[in-house]
């Protein structure tokens, strides 16, 4: 589903594999999309998908991010919370209709996982216009636009991520830059590639 695992298959099993990214939801998007002063982190709490540096780095910021999403079995929610300040607000679960709504008007969604083998709620955070900061490991090197969809940050630190928002407020995007990234991931673009693929393997009934 990506170049990443593209190489780690070519590594491991000695095999060549044909990338096609998964599709992704594109939502109708009306113009002017009015953001609000937040940043946002979503999806499974956990430490493997950074949750931890993004929280840290924003207390010592003291800029508002929300959080979404809920942990398993509650692990590591309790010390999340203690290590968040004021400006840290844990929505819990939230249904599809407000994660849209909550990544709409967003200032940016911060992305600090670690080796994702795609990344689908970066693409869905450009879908809804908004530009990603996200750690420069994995599948998302393959979807965020460096400058223009977003920014990554190198280190899997509080610090290095606080360093890349610091720039980020320095800059603009374009929600529109962010919502035609996203289209290239696509469900017809999945429909049309993996048709090709089962075409070419002569997999295809009459």
């Amino acid at each position: 589903n990506s170049n990443e695992v593209k190489r780690r298959v070519e590594k491991f099993y000695r095999r060549t594999p044909v990338v096609i990214y998964p599709p992704v939801e594109i939502p109708e998007i009306k113009n002017n999309i009015e953001k609000e002063n937040y940043y946002l982190i979503g999806g499974r709490v956990s430490r493997h998908k950074g949750h931890d540096i993004a929280i840290k780095a924003f207390t010592k910021l003291g800029l508002p991010l929300k959080v979404f999403g809920g942990t398993f079995a509650s692990y590591g929610l309790e010390q999340f919370k203690k290590d968040a300040g004021k400006n840290i607000e844990f929505l819990g679960e939230v249904t599809e209709s407000q994660k849209w709504e909550l990544m709409k008007k967003a200032k940016a969604f911060v992305f600090p996982s670690e080796q994702e083998d795609f990344g689908i709620i970066p693409v869905e955070a450009m879908a809804d216009g908004t530009p990603v900061i996200a750690l420069n490991q994995g599948g998302v090197k393959e979807t965020v636009v460096e400058g223009k969809t977003g920014l990554f940050f190198e280190e899997r630190t509080p610090e290095s991520l606080a360093k890349a928002v610091k720039k980020f407020e320095t800059m603009k995007f374009k929600s529109e830059d962010c919502i035609n990234q996203a289209k290239k991931f696509g469900k017809e673009r999945f429909k049309k590639e993996m048709l090709r693929f089962i075409t070419s393997k002569g997999l295809m009934n009459n």
